[in-house]
């Protein structure tokens, strides 16, 4: 579970989690307002800055980023 850092510190509830997302150096998370309540948004900056590949919800973007193959992104403890 993961701290919710849009709630007040008072109200911080735990965000669940559906499985693990593996960890790379191109991977770009914003909060985003939704009507449900905040949602994180995935971006790939593989391609550089300027042209974002949007990839969704951490749930979406799971699978993705768990079978890219771009050999040079991956964090050192990932394998």
């Amino acid at each position: 579970m993961a701290l919710n850092p849009i709630a007040s510190d008072k109200e911080r509830r735990a965000v669940p989690r559906s499985g693990r997302i593996r960890r790379c150096s191109v991977r770009h998370l914003s909060l985003r307002a939704d009507t449900a309540g905040p949602r994180v948004q995935v971006d790939c900056l593989l391609g550089g800055r300027e042209h974002p590949l949007p990839l969704g919800t951490m749930d979406e973007a799971r699978a993705i980023c768990n079978a890219c193959t771009a050999t040079t992104i991956w964090r050192a403890d990932e394998s």
